[in-house]
């Protein structure tokens, strides 16, 4: 059944494929930095695995990275030409003189988690206890956590917790131990935590719904230069296509099993829970509508994190987002 169902989605994709021009000599070439076991890598092996990229006439030339901190250097250096990012990170470049574009991809946050047996059901609950967090002061879901506290309870969460900021890995194994209460870490983490046995008391859905924003905003995408799209115009377009085809693959159950070893899911159910979340996250592509959301999440997220998260900013920096990125 679901060899059936992978063939006509392959199919399909290839069909909906871009033209490349008959004229065309060379692909073009992507050199896009990847965290080795991050999603983004999962999507870029199902293009190479089904040929998504010789169809569409692009060659990805992956770089492995240490972290995304790494990926960011890489992309001013030029050591890459793309990388995963968000478009908060993009504006402040853009606005210090660096000329790169992002593209939405994944509206994916993550959640506050705690464990099964935790005396906290509610946001509420959460005050007076220690609270990991996952990306440091200025993380995205930690900023509009704060800002739905607010909303929801009059006051800012910050002030009633006793905030432990530290990596993902090393928040799980705290939170396991006891060390800390709750934790508000990354979707590929929370799902984890789920599959062990912990459970959810906030999620990043129900935060940016309360905030106004339905559907959620895709704040992950692609950080591109414009360097490489002026050296290889109609090349996003492609490369794009390819990425959308992958996912639609991976609608397939039976491509999971074949990336269970690049998640490092260590068993059936954990493949099952990362396989749901990378799919609620994928984000269609709504050109201006994009822009416009994620200008209004800007105000929600300066107003809590301030001139040290915008750089001083007051919206986002013109020409953040590629101009080209409706559907």
């Amino acid at each position: 059944m679901f060899a059936r169902y992978r063939a006509l989605l392959l199919a399909l994709a290839f069909a909906a494929a871009p033209l490349v021009s008959a004229n065309a000599t060379e692909p073009d070439h992507l050199r896009l930095g990847l965290v080795k076991f991050g999603s983004g890598a999962w999507e870029i092996d199902s293009i190479r695995t089904h040929g998504l990229d010789n169809a569409a006439g692009v060659v990805l030339d992956t770089v492995e990275l240490a972290n995304p901190a790494a990926g960011e250097v890489a992309l001013q250096a030029g050591g890459v030409d793309a990388i995963l990012s968000d478009w908060l990170w993009v504006s402040r470049q853009r606005r210090a003189g660096q000329k790169i574009v992002f593209i939405p991809h994944s509206s994916a946050l993550g959640d506050v988690m705690v464990p099964a047996g935790s005396v906290i059901h509610s946001l509420a609950e959460l005050e007076g206890h220690r609270l990991g967090i996952a990306g440091g002061p200025n993380d995205k879901s930690w900023l509009l956590l704060r800002a739905y506290s607010r909303r929801v309870l009059g006051h800012d969460l910050a002030d009633h917790v006793e905030a432990v900021y530290g990596a993902p890995p090393l928040l799980s194994q705290e939170l396991a131990a006891g060390r800390i209460d709750a934790v508000l870490t990354f979707w590929p983490y929370a799902a984890r935590l789920t599959v062990g046995g912990c459970r959810p008391v906030v999620t990043m859905d129900e935060v940016m719904t309360g905030l106004g924003f339905t559907p959620p905003v895709a704040m992950i995408g692609y950080a591109v230069t414009e360097s490489w799209l002026a050296a290889h115009p109609g090349g996003l377009p492609r490369v794009l296509g390819a990425i959308d085809q992958a996912d639609r693959v991976m609608a397939a159950n039976d491509e999971w099993d074949r990336l269970r070893t690049l998640t490092g899911a260590p068993d059936d159910a954990t493949l099952a829970a990362l396989r749901d979340r990378f799919r609620a996250g994928i984000a269609p592509r709504r050109g201006a509508a994009d822009q416009a959301q994620a200008s209004r999440l800007f105000a929600v997220l300066a107003e809590t994190g301030g001139a040290e998260l915008t750089g001083g900013a007051t919206d986002i920096t013109p020409g953040t987002f590629w101009q080209n990125a409706s559907p």
